[in-house]
């Protein structure tokens, strides 16, 4: 596996880290809003995991960067809407790998 690759699954594990604490931090309310979101979060996360370690897909520098802002993004999001908005952008940017 490339360094770049290696750099990307460890950034992008713990930003799923993080999710699953801010979720398992939230109220009910906030779990309801987080728990769909999360699991396909996850799901998609797991299926570029695969790839990546499958080979499939080379990680390049501008992936690790925006890997590296949304796990910034988590990290200072406040407010549940905030995680939410981050989680989706997540999503959005693993099906795009």
């Amino acid at each position: 596996m490339t360094d770049s690759n290696t750099i990307f699954l460890q950034t992008a594990a713990a930003v799923m880290n993080e999710l699953d604490i801010r979720y398992m931090e939230a109220d009910l309310d906030g779990k309801v809003q987080l728990k769909e979101d999360l699991d396909r979060a996850m799901m998609t996360f797991s299926e570029i995991r695969c790839r990546i370690l499958e080979r499939e897909i080379i990680c390049k520098p501008e992936d690790i960067a925006k890997m590296q802002q949304l796990r910034q993004e988590v990290n200072d999001a406040e407010e549940i809407q905030s995680v939410l908005s981050t989680m989706i952008r997540l999503t959005k940017f693993f099906a795009r790998l």
